[in-house]
This record gives structure tokens, sequence and C-alpha cells, in this order.
């Protein structure tokens, strides 16, 4: 996967993870950790909760065609549930019990058993979507939500983002929070007060229990997505979608939690947070593996998608290595050899390998392909024993065109003289490389000494 470093504070003991989304760009996962930030995947997706030491994570779906969950644990993917009964999902947490997830495209919030059985639902007043409900939130063990407004009909919310008719309320009063938001996002109560996000004017805002405004952070952009630390504030910057430059993506934005302070960026790969909260760093190594649990289906994948990739759909599988013609047998190697080796010394050198052909090299049978090397004695002959070198197994199989690094373990001839040392590939009971053509091989001239000398360690050719 791709990381990146930056400049971050110790934001948590433990890592944040980072979830979105983007019609152009694709969403997915990232982590930020130790000020790294490293994709897991890039699968769009909408909430995400821990629990008892398991993360459920809301892919995005399309209004009318259901929902699905991921729960990972530390191993990677633990359960897949496909939920029918979602419509355009949002967010979810769980309430000691259950998942609870805001199915936006039907104003409901449903209640779901881990065997992915509907336990529960509740409907607000309105068609489909007229409120817009998104994230979810248990304070003092009620559970709350926010919503863009109370409207009746079809996302009538859109004519009306203007008037601040946002809102956080709870779910089983009905009671209000906090009113006059603009599109609102990610509640949170915490230091006996409400932040939410402001999304609309691209803020965060701190109310207290008397609905008067403490605190407020400007940001970037529409702010959705609210992970809270001992410390700071970390908040989602999604780019506003009526933005035409294709360029921009979205953000994360590091605020202190005393005063709301900014202190610094870290850019995201898609255009839209969706939500961000705190794991500890085993759970993302279940999330980077995912559906990687099982080594066998993995490996067969892989393989297939390696002859997908250059167009190929084979009959087998697996390869079989067949005897190469001398035409396929056309390589680039590059190799640091030492100008000195130790007489009768094991010694390991770093060499690349191109495969320069149309054919696939490995290591397999009946015919592997291995790396090695020759020595030939520039001033008498070879002991027989040291004409060919070991053989060395290539790493994975080489596709046309590819290059892989290789280290090669090379016993040096015990004659202390001058020798021309040729690396090369060699395929067993076939042919060597450098037979077919010279260039299939790196050549250097080294000197074979019973001890190294001070003035030739550590140079190389």
């Amino acid at each position: 996967m791709n990381s990146l470093k930056f400049n971050t504070p110790e934001i948590t003991d433990g890592s944040l993870l980072i979830s979105g989304t983007g019609t152009d760009t694709g969403g997915g996962i990232c982590c930020l950790c130790d000020g790294k930030l490293e994709v897991l995947d890039r699968i769009s997706t909408g909430g995400l909760t821990f629990f008892e030491s398991r993360l459920a994570r809301l892919l995005c779906a399309p209004i009318n065609a259901g929902g699905e969950i991921l729960i990972y644990d530390d191993r990677g993917v633990s359960q897949y549930l496909r939920i029918d009964e979602l419509s355009d999902p949002h967010y979810m947490l769980w309430d000691g019990k259950h998942l609870v997830i805001s199915t936006t495209g039907t104003n409901s919030l449903i209640w779901l058993a881990l065997d992915g059985s509907v336990v529960r639902r509740l409907r607000f007043p309105g068609e489909h979507d007229s409120w817009h409900l998104n994230d979810l939130h248990v304070a003092d063990g009620r559970l709350y939500a926010c919503a863009f407004g109370r409207y009746a009909h079809y996302r009538d919310y859109k004519d009306h983002l203007s008037k601040a008719n946002g809102f956080v309320f709870d779910i089983i009063s009905g009671e209000s929070v906090i009113t006059g938001l603009y599109a609102p996002h990610s509640p949170r109560y915490f230091d006996a007060a409400w932040t939410v996000c402001d999304s609309l004017r691209n803020s965060v805002v701190q109310v207290d229990g008397q609905g008067r405004r403490q605190r407020e952070v400007k940001l970037r952009s529409f702010t959705r997505g609210l992970a809270v630390t001992d410390d700071y504030l970390v908040v989602g910057e999604s780019v506003q979608r009526v933005d035409e430059d294709s360029s921009a993506t979205g953000s994360v934005a590091v605020v202190r939690r005393c005063d709301f302070g900014f202190v610094t960026r870290v850019e995201v790969p898609y255009r839209e947070v969706s939500d961000i909260i705190v794991v500890p760093r085993s759970m993302v190594n279940g999330a980077r593996i995912g559906f990687r649990t099982n080594s066998v289906r993995i490996k067969e994948s892989d393989q297939l998608q390696m002859f997908r990739d250059v167009g190929i759909e084979p009959k087998r599988l697996w390869a079989v290595n067949e005897r190469l013609a001398p035409e396929m047998c056309k390589v680039r190697l590059n190799a640091r050899i030492p100008t000195t080796f130790i007489c009768g010394s094991l010694s390991p050198v770093e060499c690349t390998v191109q495969n320069l052909s149309d054919a696939f090299l490995s290591s397999e049978l009946p015919f592997p392909v291995y790396l090695s090397c020759k020595w030939r004695n520039l001033h008498g002959p070879t002991p027989a024993a040291f004409a060919e070198g070991d053989r060395t197994r290539l790493p994975c199989m080489l596709p046309p065109g590819s290059s892989i690094p290789c280290r090669i373990e090379l016993i040096a001839p015990s004659v202390e003289e001058e020798f021309e040392l040729v690396i090369t590939l060699v395929q067993e009971h076939v042919l060597w490389f450098d037979a077919v053509d010279p260039s299939n091989a790196w050549r250097a001239t080294v000197k074979l000494l019973h001890e190294r000398s001070g003035s030739d360690r550590g140079q190389m050719d």
C-alpha cells in the first residue's frame, strides 16, 4: 500500500482510520499514525465504528441497492453482512448490543444484530431522505442523531441549505440539543459540551448546555468526520461537490482540543472524507489484510491477475516451466560486485534482473530458471568444482518486461588469483542465458585473496 510521511504531532496512542469517497477519485480507507498516512484500500466507505475489539465498516451503496457491512478483527475480515433493507446508508455506531445504522434514503434508523437480522426500526416523519439523517452519537446512555432539517418532502433540504435548519436531536424524545446549523455532521459530546461539524460553513462549533456557542474554528472546506483524542480534534475536510477543480482532494485538519487552534493538515487521496475514528494500532493490520485472509485463495487470485495484466488468459493457472527457446532467453542484469573476495568465502551480492523476453521466467519445475554465476581464472585453469556457482531461485515469477531485485550468494574459489565473475541465468538441464547472448550477463574482474587487504575493503564495481 502507498504511504506518505507528514510532520504531524503525536495525535493519539492509537491510529486514526479515515474513510471517504469521491465520484471521480473513488474512496477508501487511510490510516494516520506516527505522522504517516497509509492508504489501506480504495473502496468507497461511509461510517466506521470500533467495538469489542472489532471494526465495522459501512460500504457506500446506491439509494436502492441495500447496503454492505464488513466486520474486521486483527486478522482481517471476519464477517460480511448484506442488508437489503438499507437505503443510502451513511453512518453507524455500536450501542452496546447492536449496530445502529442511519439509512438516509428512508429517513430511518435500523438496529442490526451481528447475525445480520434487523431487530428494530425507527422512521422519522417525511418522505424518503426528507431530513438527510446522517451521523449518530451516544451520550449519557442516550442516542442522538443529526439532520439537515425537518422537511416533509423528498430532499426538500436541497432548496433550504442556506436557512440554517440543521439540528442535533435526541431520537427518543425528538428534542433538539443544537439548532441553527448548516448541513451538520459528526455530533460529539465531550468536555460537558456538544461539538459538531457545521459543514456548509466549513467550521466546527462547540455549544454549551444552554445552546450558546463557546468556540468555533473555520477550516478549509466542507467539514465532515470528527475524531476526539486527549489533546486534539481531527476533522475531515471534503471538497464541495460543486467545486470544478478536478485536482482537488480532501484532507484532515488537526485542531487543539483546548482552544480549537489549528495545528496542521494532511491531504487524503479522495475528494470527500466520510468518517474518522481512533482504533488500537493492532486493528490497522486487520483493516490492511481485509479479505486477504486465505493464502491459497489470494495466491490463486494474484497469479491469475498477473497473467491478465499482460493480456493472457492462462489454461494453467500455476506456471510449469517448459524448455525455453533461445529467443526467449533475453534479460538485463545489474549487480554491485566487490573488487575482491576472500578465497572460499560466502558473499551476498545484490542484483536486479529484468526480463526482456515475451516469456515468463520462474524457478518452478520441470525446467526451473535460476540465477547463478561462473568463475573464470584469468591466469590459469579454474578448479572444476568452482566453474559454476550454486543456483539461486528467483524470488517470484518474472513476467515479460518486469524487473526484480535479487540476492545471490557466491562461494569464491579457494585459488588466490584474478578471476572474471559472470552472473547470469540458467535454465536447468537446458541452457545458460549468456551462452545464447553474452549481453545476458553481468561481468566483473575480481581478485581472490586469502585475506582482504585494507585498501580493497568496501570497493565495489
